[in-house]
C-alpha cells in the first residue's frame, strides 16, 4: 500500500513497500509538461509489479529539485531504510540529475542515471538551450555524487548530452554505458529494445556487464523507433550523412560481433 513519507507545497515522497527489502530503490521524476495528482511516479508500476520496495520523489514542478526542504525529505527516506539495505537511486534527465546529486545524503550504493544533466546553472552550461528550470535556485548544483557508489550513466555520445557527461566525469568516477543514436531519449531507446527491465535489475543485483549490454543494445537497434528517428535526423546534408554512415560502419565493426570483449568508444566519448 502506498505510504506518504514526506509532503510539502513543492514535493511529495511516497513509499510502495515490497516483499524484498534487501535492495531498495529511490526514484526521481523527470521534467514533464503536467503533473496530475493521481499520476504514478517514475518507476512505480515497474517496482510494484516485482514487489520491490521503492521510494518515489514527485515534485510539483520542473524546478530540478531545487527546494530548501530536500535535506529533510532525503533524511526521512534514509531513516526509513534499513542500514543493511542496498540503496539504488534511479532517474532519467532531470531525475538522473537528482539520482546523482542526492546519492550522498541517501548513502546510495548504486546510481542508475539515463541522460543526466551536469548542471542547470546557465553560467556553467551556457551552451545548453534545450530546457530550463522553473526556478532560479541552484541549491544542489555542486553537491557531488557519492564517491562510494557505483554510478551507471547511460547516454548517447553523438548527442549534446556528452558535454554534461564530461562535467560529471570531472566530479566523480562514472561507469558509462553508450547508447548510440538515442539522442536524449536513451531510456526510451533501451525500453523499445526490450532491455530496460533486465538492465535495471542486473545493475541492482550486481551482475550488469556494461560491455555486453552495449553490444546487445546495438544489435537490437533496428526495432527501436527512437533509433530510426535520430538516424533520419542525422541523414540531412551530404557531409553530415557521410559522417554518420562512417560512424555507423565503425560501430558495426566494434559492436556487431557478439563475442567481442571490449566496449566501443568513438572520439567524442574518448574526450570525456
Amino acid at each position: 500500500m502506498r505510504q506518504v513519507i514526506f509532503e510539502s507545497e513543492n514535493l511529495k515522497v511516497v513509499k510502495v513497500p515490497g516483499h524484498d527489502d534487501e535492495t531498495v530503490f529511490v526514484t526521481f521524476e523527470s521534467l514533464r509538461p503536467d503533473r496530475p495528482d493521481d499520476r504514478k511516479a517514475f518507476g512505480e508500476v515497474f517496482f510494484a509489479k516485482r514487489e520491490r520496495t521503492a521510494y518515489h520523489f514527485m515534485p510539483t514542478g520542473n524546478c530540478w529539485y531545487q527546494y530548501p526542504e530536500m535535506p529533510e525529505a532525503l533524511a526521512r527516506v534514509r531513516a526509513d531504510i534499513a542500514e543493511s539495505a542496498r540503496v539504488v537511486t534511479y532517474g532519467m534527465s532531470m531525475g538522473g540529475y537528482a539520482a546523482l546529486r542526492f546519492s550522498e545524503p541517501l548513502r546510495a550504493d548504486v546510481v542508475i542515471a539515463f541522460s543526466p544533466q551536469y548542471s542547470i546553472d546557465r553560467w556553467r552550461v551556457w551552451w545548453e538551450r534545450r530546457w530550463g528550470s522553473e526556478s532560479r535556485s541552484v541549491l544542489w548544483d555542486r553537491q557531488k555524487p557519492r564517491a562510494e557508489a557505483v554510478k551507471y550513466v547511460f547516454y548517447d555520445p553523438l548527442n549534446q548530452d556528452r558535454r554534461h557527461i564530461r562535467g560529471l566525469s570531472r566530479e566523480a568516477e562514472l561507469d558509462l554505458v553508450r547508447i548510440y543514436f538515442s539522442g536524449h531519449a536513451s531510456i526510451t531507446y533501451v525500453q523499445e529494445c526490450g532491455l530496460l527491465d533486465s538492465a535495471v535489475l542486473d545493475i541492482a543485483e550486481g551482475r550488469f556487464d556494461a560491455a555486453r549490454f552495449e553490444r546487445r543494445i546495438w544489435q537490437h537497434r533496428l526495432v527501436s523507433a527512437t533509433y530510426e528517428k535520430i538516424r533520419r535526423r542525422k541523414s540531412t546534408g551530404i557531409f553530415r550523412r557521410l559522417r554518420y554512415v562512417l560512424i555507423e560502419r565503425l560501430l558495426e565493426r566494434r559492436l556487431g560481433t557478439a563475442d567481442r570483449a571490449e566496449p566501443a568508444g568513438l572520439l567524442p566519448d574518448r574526450a570525456v
